[in-house]
């Protein structure tokens, strides 16, 4: 998946020149978190936060100094207090390089750009959250089944050709691999009917690397060895 599919396209962004105080108005009109800031050419020079406005204000204040502070906001541009040179990506990239780019940088969002570093849209944690449910097939009708399996070629494919040959259709496949040499398996499938999917989790019961089953509120978490 792209983050062209998941960024906002419709994104709000401010010159260097804005005001705090015009910053926390578009805040609460809009009901954001973040303003990208662009130059005259629409390229992304730097981003700014409703925290780091919210900053500016002190936990308790007299009417005498909401008053000057109003002052100061309306004085005071985003460019004095702005994130310079923001973290960026590109409109080309996936959303697994989104996440990974958020996670090392310890960032919240991405202003999103094209070649030219121009703004194009903006993607944040919560956009890659629901990119990634949606990869995972988590909001269809399905089974869900688990399996620790040595990470070797052709092992995710025996799975695969079992539940084809009952019938059942394959929503979504995700796999992790471990440093022990073993690879976390989650295949969602779904069947005709009820009855089908039975049949389908029956061959899996005595699989050596099943590790649970979950469906419409129901759960199987296979004992372990040590486990009665």
């Amino acid at each position: 998946m792209l983050t062209l599919d998941w960024m906002q396209s419709k994104v709000i962004s401010i010159p260097p020149t804005t005001t705090l105080l015009q910053c926390r108005k578009l805040f609460k009109e809009h009901k954001i978190n973040r303003l990208p800031i662009v130059d005259s050419n629409n390229v992304v020079v730097g981003l700014i936060s409703s925290s780091d406005v919210r900053s500016f204000a002190p936990n308790k204040s007299t009417g005498l100094e909401i008053i000057e502070l109003l002052e100061i906001m309306s004085e005071t541009k985003v460019r004095d207090v702005m994130v310079v040179d923001p973290v960026t990506i590109t409109y080309k990239s996936t959303i697994e390089q989104a996440a990974k780019r958020m996670i090392d940088k310890h960032v919240a969002c991405l202003p999103v750009v094209n070649e030219e570093d121009k703004l194009v849209g903006i993607i944040t944690g919560w956009d890659v959250f629901k990119a990634l449910l949606d990869m995972s097939g988590a909001e269809q009708t399905g089974v869900e089944v688990g399996f620790v399996v040595p990470n070797k070629p052709g092992t995710i494919r025996e799975l695969l050709d079992k539940l084809k040959a009952q019938g059942m259709s394959t929503i979504s496949v995700l796999s992790s691999a471990s440093d022990d040499g073993t690879r976390q398996v989650k295949i969602r499938f779904h069947g005709v009917d009820g009855p089908a999917q039975n049949l389908a989790l029956e061959q899996f019961r005595d699989h050596p690397g099943l590790r649970y089953w979950a469906r419409e509120g129901e759960f199987y978490l296979k004992p372990s060895s040590g486990q009665a």
